[in-house]
């Protein structure tokens, strides 16, 4: 998980089995604006879905 502009900058990850990207639009765009609330909820519903949906595609 990473916002993105950093997928890029990290594209190796030691010890990990798999790694799958998934990049976000960093919110921080939305700084000191009237919409910055609403921004960071939306991006961490988002994150909280797509995290969800990965997870559960997990086999034990």
């Amino acid at each position: 998980m990473t916002c993105s502009q950093a997928d890029g900058g990290c594209p190796f990850i030691a010890g990990a089995e798999k790694r799958i990207p998934i990049t976000f639009e960093d919110p921080k765009i939305s700084d000191n604006t009237a919409q910055e609330s609403q921004v960071y909820a939306e991006r961490s519903l988002q994150i909280a879905s797509e995290m969800f949906y990965v997870f559960s595609k997990i086999k034990k």
